[in-house]
């Protein structure tokens, strides 16, 4: 008998405890529909390698004039990507570095003011930048060859933020 109390108690609680989950993932994510045949938004598809990163959102061109260069950020709408230097310690800034010999270096770039998100964590509005912002930089005269990459992390603005990405921009040389 104390046995089956005990069944009945731990199912009970297993229960409870899926029902939270349920309760708690539906307010994440709005209503769920399990066997639906409609697609799940964008904002949670992977790619065909079952990864998804910021590199779906966002890409990047630099247009090059002798040693001063301007990159251009291309974001998707309803996302952005951090500002520089990041509203607080623990979100990932946009950066710029130039590979020349296989080896990374940090550009010396004049990051933007960023926008106000609308977001208030700890206290501290959000910086962002969109679609469009544009980053000035020089190029280093020792670097011929390079390529430009931008190190982003995208978030919408119904709150999902992606992992990081390093994306390389196109470059247009004049």
């Amino acid at each position: 008998m104390k046995r089956n109390v005990n069944l009945i108690l731990a199912a009970t609680a297993a229960a409870a405890v899926l029902m939270g989950v349920a309760l708690w993932a539906s307010s994440q994510f709005g209503s769920l529909q399990f066997g639906s045949s409609k697609p799940a938004p964008a904002s949670v598809v992977a790619d065909s390698s079952g990864m998804i990163d910021s590199s779906k959102y966002v890409s990047a061109s630099v247009a090059e004039h002798e040693r001063q260069a301007t990159l251009t950020l291309h974001i998707t709408a309803g996302w952005h990507v951090n500002a520089n230097p990041a509203s607080l310690e623990y979100l990932i800034p946009t950066t710029l570095s130039i590979e020349g010999d296989g080896s990374p270096q940090e550009a010396k770039a004049v990051y933007p003011p960023g926008k106000d998100s609308g977001v208030v964590l700890e206290g501290k509005h959000i910086q962002v930048y969109e679609d469009g912002t544009v980053i000035r930089f020089s190029l280093p005269p020792s670097l011929p060859k390079h390529r430009l990459i931008v190190h982003v992390q995208a978030c919408s603005t119904q709150g999902i933020c992606l992992p990081p990405a390093n994306i390389v921009a196109s470059v247009n040389r004049t």
